[in-house]
């Protein structure tokens, strides 16, 4: 999709609100986007501070003068509105309100901070009619085109790649903190231009924390650890989960128990995506599974998300998800059972849903004794490049 198309489709989502049949209060003539990454989706603007004012008759892109230059060469579908300062791009946005009719009904992204919805309220003319508008561009996010999925691909490769030059350090007295460093050291130097996330790395007792934070813990002879990383690459990310034995001793057999089952809850899970299936119904495949097993009261998060411009770009797949797959979405699947005191095992793969079914993008987690199965790259790759968006 060009960013004239996205640029349409969100005055189409704009123009649909003006239905006879919605709700009054939801009737927008215009739409004022904050979230700067659905700035960045709808214009193509990859700066850190802009608003993106999308009106019937033009848009504008308001920032201040670090993107002054940025904004006209990546932006060609809307006229810049530069201010000197970025605190006076409110003063930019309330010009351009001013040369508006009267009684412009102006949607408004409902993610905004208070303090700010306040401070555009009390300078903007009092002609307008501020509504909140949920989700329109999130909406349009969902289902990527294949640049986007290019460029998932490419993030997922980096991550793999970085992992698999970095999987040996996993061996006694190493810790926590130094595995990660050593993981985000490797996924820059294979191209990514920053970690999805903080990098995830909980060992022994630890895993039982599914966010654990890396600590100064060494890992130790038999160990179960967690990782969980992702790259994001010219604007799109990805995200793996593997748990990984530490070599020197034969893992137990709750280990293996664990292990397998998680292990099969995913590969059951990924199977049931196609196009039309209910997110929730995605979910109760492994969570049913895992409980059968004996561990159900120790799976206590949504079984994935989507992944895009950011790694939670999208509504979630959880047993309250009212989410519908469609073709071009990327979901995660990522069972797990946390044991207190004892730790636990999270595994995760990115998935694409096709018109026919699925695709695994990341390459698939094998057993306890082997849970990485990607070749492993030989040196770093020297580029990694994918189509950007047509103007």
């Amino acid at each position: 999709m060009t960013l004239a198309n996205r640029l349409n489709q969100v005055r189409l989502a704009v123009l649909r609100t003006q239905d006879a049949t919605a709700e009054p209060a939801h009737k927008i003539d215009g739409l004022l986007i904050s979230d700067i990454v659905n700035v960045g989706y709808v214009s193509g603007f990859t700066g850190s501070t802009a608003l993106a004012l999308v009106m019937p008759d033009k848009a504008y892109l308001i920032t201040d003068a670090r993107y002054a230059i940025r904004a006209r060469a990546e932006c060609p579908h809307f006229e810049p509105v530069i201010a000197k300062l970025s605190a006076a791009a409110l003063e930019g946005l309330v010009k351009i309100l001013e040369g508006y009719a009267k009684d412009v009904r102006l949607g408004f992204e409902t993610s905004v901070p208070y303090g700010t919805l306040h401070g555009w309220k009390a300078k903007a003319p009092n002609t307008i009619r501020w509504r909140p508008a949920e989700g329109i561009v999130e909406k349009l996010r969902m289902v990527k085109d294949d640049g986007e999925l290019a460029a998932i691909r490419v993030a997922v490769g980096i991550a793999q790649d970085a992992f698999a030059d970095v999987l040996p350090l996993i061996k006694p007295r190493i810790t926590e903190r130094q595995f990660a460093l050593e993981l985000d050291f490797a996924m820059r130097r294979r191209g990514a231009d920053r970690v999805s996330f903080d990098t995830i790395v909980a060992s022994g007792p630890n895993g039982a924390n599914p966010h654990c934070t890396p600590a100064d813990r060494p890992f130790e002879a038999g160990d179960l650890v967690t990782v969980d990383w992702g790259a994001e690459r010219d604007g799109y990310v990805s995200d793996i989960t593997r748990t990984v034995l530490v070599p020197g001793k034969a893992a137990t057999d709750e280990q293996r128990k664990v292990y397998e089952s998680v292990l099969r809850a995913k590969q059951l899970a990924t199977a049931a995506i196609t196009p039309g299936a209910p997110g929730k119904d995605i979910d109760a495949i492994a969570r049913d599974f895992i409980a059968a097993r004996g561990y159900g009261e120790n799976f206590g998060h949504s079984l994935g998300h989507c992944i895009g411009r950011v790694v939670h770009d999208g509504p979630a797949l959880s047993s309250r998800s009212e989410v519908i797959l469609q073709p071009g979405m990327v979901v995660t699947v990522e069972p797990g059972i946390y044991v207190e005191g004892w730790g636990g095992i999270r595994i995760e793969e990115d998935v694409l849903v096709t018109e026919t079914g699925h695709e695994v993008l990341s390459f698939p987690s094998g057993p306890l004794d082997a849970p990485v199965n990607a070749p492993m790259a030989a040196k770093p790759a020297k580029s990694h490049k994918i189509a950007k968006p047509k103007p």
